[in-house]
C-alpha cells in the first residue's frame, strides 16, 4: 500500500497573495489542520496551519491581510509512491501532524494527516485479519487455541478432520479433560516453546509444536497426524526411487539429454550430454541453456508449449538431430526436455536427409495448398530501432481496443505483420483474422467478396450462397490491405458497415449485424487522394482513428544487420546451410543501400545470397549485381550510409528546390525521389522557407 492510496485528495491550495480570511474559511470548510501553499507555477513553498492563524491574530493581523508572512515555509513532504510502512516509521519519530504529498515534479497531490494514518492502520489490520483467517481455514495442519485457563477456544477445520471432533462440542472445555497426557503448564506458566512432541489426541497419534501466545494469554497447538506424515514420507521415497531410475535410464541412452526449468536454467544432464558439451555436470547445472547451446530453440518450447521433434540444428558448426519437449504439470509448463543425437552419425545422417526431404516436400505442399501459417506476434517483429520499438509498444496497447487502425508505409515495410500481430495480441485472437487485398480483387467481384451473396443472387451464383469476408471475420479482425485502391462505390458501403455495424449480402434485403474490427493499410498518400476526390474524406477519418506509420528500411538502418541474422537462421534451416554471418564488405553494402523494397527486398537479397554462398560467411560476390555496382541515381552528395542523420545533413536547399521543380511540386513524388518521408519533406521546406 502506497501513500497515494491513503492520502486526502482534492485539497484546496493557497497562494501567498490570498488573504487570512480566505485561509481561515478554507480551513473551516475542509475541517483540516493545515493547507498547502504554492507559488504561481503550482510548486509547493509552504503550509498554512491553524497555529499560523492564531499567531497572525496575536500579532495584530487583519482578515484582509495576505498570508505572505503568516505561513510556515518548512514543510514535511512525502513522495506519492512512498510505501505505507516507511510513512508509519517516520510518523512514530515525528511530532508533525500533517505532511504534503507531492509528485516527482514537486506539485501537490494531497495531504497526509494523523487521521489518514489511523484509517490506514485500521485498513491494514483488517486486511491482515482476513489473510490470517484464510491461512487458518486453509492450512492442512491442525491448530487449536487454548486460553490462559486451559480452556479450548478455537479449532480450525483441519483439526476437526484429523481428530474427528467438532469445535462446537469442545469450545470452553478444559483441555486436560479432552486431551489428557499433554501438559501445557510449562507453556502457559513459563512461556516456553515445545517442539516435536509426540502424543495422543482422541486416539490419533500426532506430532505437535506448542507455542505461547503473548504473555500468559494462552497457547497455540499446531499438529499433524502420523498417518499424513507417513504418506508424505512414502511419496518422497517413491519420488527418490523414480528420480534414480530416470537418471539410470538417461545415462544408458547415447543421446545427449538435458532438462531446463521454466527460467531456462539446466536442472539435469545425463553423462552423454556432459561428453557432448565437454563439461562436468556441476559446470552445466543451473546455467542458462542459451549460454551452453548456440541458437537454442528450447526457450521457444518453454514459451509456446509446442513440441519439436527430430529437427536439424547447427551446433558449433555441425548439424545434429534435436528434439524439444515441454514438461507440463496441471496444465502449466514447468520446464522442457532437450535431446541431441550425436552418436551413430551414419544413421543420424540418413535420418537427417530423410527429414530434410520431408521438410522440403511439406513446405512445398503447404505453399501449394495455401496452408495456414503460424500466427504472427509482436515478438516476431525484429527491431532495435527506438522508433520501431515505440511503434510496437503503441500497436500492442491499441490491440486491446476496438477502434479502427490505419497502417501506412512504403511497400515491404511490414504492414501486414503489424496487422496480424495486433489481432493476435487482441481479445479477438480466438476468432478469425481475414485479409483482403483490395487491389487484387476484380472490380465486379468486390461486393460479393466483402458482403457475400444469397442463393440465386446472380447468374452463376453457387447454391446456398456464399459468406463474405465480413461474415467470416465476425467477432474477429478484417485487414483491408491496399485500401487506397478501393472503388468509390465500395467505399460508401464500407462506411455504412463501420457506422451501423450492419450489411446486406448481394441478393438479400435483410440486414446482417456484424462485429468486426477493421485494420486498413496502404502505401498510397490517402490525404492527396482525398484532396483529388478519389477517396472519401468521411471514410478516411473513420478509418484513421488510430494511425501508425511504419518507417522505411533506410530510416531504421540499425535494424539491417539484426534482420540479416534472423533471415540467415531461417534460411539455414530451409536450405540445410551453416552460414554464420556476412563479411565486412557485404555489411558496408547492405548499410549503404537505400532499400526501396524495404524489408521484403532485404529478405530476397539474403535468400539469393544464401543460394550462391560457398562458405560460412556471405561474401560480396554472393550479392545481386545491382548491389555490387550500386550508384546513387539522384545528385545527392555521396554518403557511406543512408540514415536519418546523413539525410538531414546533406539535403540542402538547392537539392530540395531542384527536386520540387522536377516533380512539378508533387510532394509525394519529391519525398520518394529524395528517399525521405513527407513529414521530413515538410520540415525541410519550413526550415528553408520554401513555399509552393
Amino acid at each position: 500500500m502506497l501513500i497515494r492510496d491513503m492520502m486526502t485528495r482534492d485539497v484546496p491550495l493557497l497562494q501567498p497573495k490570498d488573504s487570512l480570511g480566505q485561509g481561515v474559511a478554507l480551513l473551516r470548510w475542509t475541517k483540516l489542520d493545515a493547507l498547502p501553499v504554492v507559488d504561481l507555477e503550482g510548486l509547493l513553498i509552504g503550509i498554512f496551519t491553524k497555529a499560523n492563524v492564531l499567531d497572525a491574530f496575536l500579532a495584530g493581523a487583519e482578515l484582509s491581510d495576505t498570508i505572505l508572512r503568516h505561513f510556515t515555509s518548512q514543510v514535511v513532504t512525502v513522495a506519492d509512491n512512498t510505501p505505507f510502512r516507511e510513512i508509519e516509521l517516520r510518523a512514530k519519530q515525528s511530532s508533525v501532524g500533517t505532511g504534503v504529498v507531492v509528485n516527482k515534479e514537486g506539485k501537490v497531490l494531497g495531504i497526509f494527516t494523523k487521521v489518514d494514518m489511523i484509517m490506514a492502520l485500521f485498513q491494514e489490520a483488517e486486511h491482515l485479519a482476513i489473510e490470517l483467517n484464510t491461512v487458518y481455514e486453509a492450512m492442512p495442519n491442525g491448530l487449536i487455541f487454548v486460553d490462559q485457563n486451559n480452556c479450548i477456544q478455537q479449532m480450525n477445520p483441519s483439526s476437526e478432520r484429523i481428530l474427528g471432533l467438532k469445535q462446537e462440542a469442545l469450545k470452553g472445555c478444559l483441555y486436560d479433560s479432552v486431551f489428557p497426557g499433554l501438559d501445557l503448564a510449562v507453556v502457559l506458566n513459563q512461556s516456553q516453546h515445545l517442539v516435536g512432541i509426540k502424543t495422543q489426541m482422541n486416539k490419533v497419534t500426532v506430532l505437535c509444536n506448542i507455542s505461547p501466545v503473548g504473555e500468559a494469554a494462552g497457547a497455540v497447538i499446531v499438529f499433524q497426524a502420523f498417518t499424513d506424515l507417513d504418506r508424505v514420507a512414502l511419496e518422497l521415497d517413491a519420488t527418490k526411487r523414480l528420480y534414480e531410475t530416470l537418471l539410470t535410464v538417461t545415462n544408458i541412452a547415447y543421446e545427449a539429454i538435458f532438462v531446463v526449468d521454466i527460467q531456462g536454467k539446466i536442472t539435469l544432464v545425463n553423462e552423454a550430454a556432459c561428453r557432448f558439451f565437454g563439461k562436468k555436470e556441476k559446470e552445466l547445472l543451473q546455467r542458462p541453456v542459451d549460454q551452453v547451446i548456440e541458437n537454442t530453440r528450447i526457450l521457444r518450447t518453454l514459451k509456446t508449449g509446442m513440441a519439436e521433434t527430430n529437427e536439424i540444428q547447427v551446433i558449433n558448426g555441425r548439424a545434429y538431430i534435436v528434439s524439444r519437449l515441454p514438461i507440463v504439470r496441471q496444465g502449466k509448463i514447468i520446464g522442457a526436455v532437450g535431446k541431441i543425437v550425436f552418436q551413430k552419425l551414419e544413421e543420424a545422417k540418413e535420418v537427417a536427409e530423410r527429414l530434410a526431404q520431408m521438410d522440403s516436400e511439406l513446405k512445398f505442399y503447404k505453399e501449394k495448398a495455401g496452408a495456414a501459417r503460424l500466427a504472427v506476434t509482436f515478438d516476431q517483429i525484429v527491431t532495435v530501432s527506438q522508433t520501431m520499438r515505440r511503434l510496437k509498444q503503441e500497436a500492442e496497447m491499441s490491440a486491446q481496443g476496438n477502434s479502427t487502425i490505419m497502417l501506412t508505409g512504403e511497400s515491404g515495410t511490414g504492414k501486414e505483420l503489424f496487422a496480424e500481430a495486433i489481432h493476435q495480441a487482441s481479445p479477438r485472437r480466438k476468432s478469425h483474422y481475414v485479409r483482403v487485398n483490395c487491389a487484387a480483387v476484380p472490380e465486379n467481384l468486390l461486393e460479393s467478396e466483402f458482403f457475400g451473396y444469397v442463393s440465386g443472387a446472380f447468374t452463376g451464383a453457387q447454391r446456398g450462397g456464399k459468406a463474405g469476408k465480413f461474415a467470416i471475420a465476425d467477432g474477429g479482425t478484417l485487414f483491408l490491405d491496399e485500401i487506397g485502391d478501393m472503388s468509390s462505390k465500395l467505399q460508401s458501403k464500407l462506411l455504412r458497415v463501420l457506422e451501423d455495424k450492419t450489411f446486406e449480402p448481394l441478393g438479400s434485403n435483410e440486414l446482417v449485424k456484424v462485429d468486426v474490427r477493421i485494420i486498413a493499410a496502404t502505401n498510397k498518400d490517402l490525404i492527396q487522394k482525398v484532396e483529388c476526390g478519389d477517396f472519401r474524406s468521411d471514410l478516411y477519418y473513420r478509418l484513421n482513428v488510430i494511425h501508425f506509420h511504419i518507417i522505411p528500411m533506410w530510416e531504421r538502418v540499425e535494424d539491417i544487420i539484426p534482420l540479416v541474422h534472423v533471415f540467415l537462421e531461417r534460411l539455414n534451416r530451409d536450405f540445410g546451410k551453416r552460414i554464420t554471418g556476412v563479411s565486412p564488405a557485404v555489411s558496408e553494402i547492405l548499410l549503404s543501400h537505400r532499400w526501396p523494397g524495404n524489408v521484403r527486398e532485404l529478405k530476397n537479397v539474403i535468400e539469393r545470397a544464401v543460394n550462391f554462398a560457398s562458405g560460412n560467411v556471405l561474401e560480396q560476390d554472393d550479392l545481386p549485381f545491382y548491389l555490387r555496382e550500386q550508384k546513387l541515381e539522384f545528385s545527392v552528395p555521396s554518403m557511406k550510409r543512408w540514415n536519418l542523420e546523413n539525410a538531414h545533413e546533406h539535403l540542402d536547399r538547392d537539392t530540395l528546390q531542384k527536386a520540387l521543380l522536377k516533380m512539378k511540386g508533387n510532394k509525394s513524388e519529391v519525398a520518394k525521389l529524395l528517399g525521405i518521408s513527407r513529414s521530413w519533406l515538410y520540415e525541410k521546406m519550413r526550415r528553408y522557407d520554401i513555399n509552393l
